[in-house]
Order: C-alpha cells, then sequence, then structure tokens
C-alpha cells in the first residue's frame, strides 16, 4: 500500500524586491502627501516590505489589515507598481446627475421665469426639467445640490 506523505515545512513567502525606480517614486508619494491616503497607506506598506519587515511590522507601519497586507503583495507580485497602487474600478450605479444634465438645470435656473411664476423653486425647475424632456426626474435636494456647486464653482 502506498504512503501520502506532506511536507511540514512552511511555505516560503516570496520577498517583495522594489527596483530603485519604484522605490524613488513610493518615497516621493509617501514625502509628498497629495495623494489619496489609501494609496499613501499602499506605498508605506510596500516600502516597508521592500525593506525585510514582517508581515505584523508592515502592517502595523502601513496601517493595514492582514488581508490588506496579502492582497497588495499579491497584486504587486502579479501585476507591478501601478496594479498594486491604483483603485481597481468598483461596480455600482452610474451617477443619475450628467455633466450635461448639470449644465442644463444651471441654464435653466438662469432662464426667464415661466408665466405665472415669482421666481424659480427647486419643484418647478424638476417638472420643467421632465416637461422639455431634458432628463429623468431628479429629487428636489439633487437639484439644490446642483445649483449650489455652480454657484460656489470658482471662476
Amino acid at each position: 500500500m502506498d504512503t501520502i506523505r506532506f511536507s511540514l515545512m512552511p511555505r516560503l513567502a516570496k520577498p517583495v524586491n522594489l527596483p530603485p525606480a519604484d522605490a524613488a517614486k513610493l518615497q516621493a508619494i509617501v514625502k509628498k502627501g497629495t495623494h489619496k491616503s489609501r494609496k499613501i497607506a499602499r506605498a508605506r506598506a510596500l516600502l516597508a516590505m521592500s525593506s525585510g519587515k514582517g508581515a505584523a511590522a508592515v502592517q502595523a507601519e502601513g496601517g493595514i489589515s492582514p488581508t490588506q497586507y496579502y492582497r497588495l503583495k499579491r497584486r504587486y507580485l502579479a501585476g507591478g507598481l501601478a496594479q498594486a497602487l491604483e483603485e481597481r474600478p468598483r461596480s455600482g450605479q452610474p451617477p443619475k446627475v450628467t455633466p450635461a444634465l448639470e449644465a442644463r438645470i444651471t441654464s435653466l435656473a438662469c432662464s426667464e421665469l415661466p408665466t405665472g411664476a415669482a421666481r424659480w423653486t427647486l419643484s418647478l425647475l424638476n417638472e420643467t426639467l421632465v416637461s422639455l424632456d431634458y432628463g429623468p426626474a431628479v429629487s428636489k435636494e439633487t437639484i439644490r445640490q446642483v445649483l449650489k456647486k455652480a454657484t460656489s464653482s470658482p471662476g
């Protein structure tokens, strides 16, 4: 009868060896600090991985969870620096208010009032948008936010 032998030796983890160009890019991201906080945390963690620190030390220094550590390491080893640092696209519903619809709402609010109205209200803007077939009906709060954005934008 054949016996099956299992190895009790742990599997050695692949080290992360950063080329000097990648290390310089990561140092610039961490030093500059103008990137998203998740990107900075990933950069810190990759720098710690390349310096030979253990998983627990990298997680503490980078401020990441064990799952994030292993995913980041796998993404770097599989696809390089760009794939490890950047966010992957997320699923979800696309926004209902497009830039074109924002422009139409703003131009409608700046246009002549309809007869019998003293001023543009959010409800009146919404009704007019739908009646002119500019787009789907949106909430009054959405229209308010679009108009607030238009009045507070510089330039």
